[in-house]
């Protein structure tokens, strides 16, 4: 038994596969169905976490920060600026996600000692 010269597609990353090699047989496609498809799972990934966050009340953000919390170690506290900074965001959009989170009663505020 031999495999198929021409397999029939199997999904849509083989269907845009299949007209790239009919429009240009010069093509080398070997890394777009690899990059297609690790799109696709990626998405399908992103999606299961998305939910999974959902059906505890967070979003991507809201659990960024609270992992950024739990992984600075005891007494699991940061200051606002040094949250925004290793987050890579804003000091503003920090401040919306510490109000978001505060409200759910994921996290205290207190004044910074210092």
């Amino acid at each position: 038994m031999t495999a198929e010269a021409n397999p029939e597609p199997n999904d849509a990353i083989d269907v845009i596969l299949t007209q790239w090699r009919r429009e240009r047989p010069d093509l080398d496609l070997s890394a777009m169905g690899f990059l297609g498809r690790l799109s696709l799972l990626t998405r399908a990934v992103e999606t299961q976490v998305d939910d999974m966050l959902a059906s505890h009340g967070l979003g991507r953000g809201e659990f960024d920060v609270l992992a950024a919390l739990r992984r600075s170690g005891p007494p699991y506290t940061q200051i606002p600026s040094e949250l925004s900074a290793a987050l890579m965001m804003s000091r503003a959009g920090m401040t919306s996600r510490l109000d978001r989170l505060e409200s759910a009663g994921l996290l205290q505020r207190s004044l910074d000692p210092a």
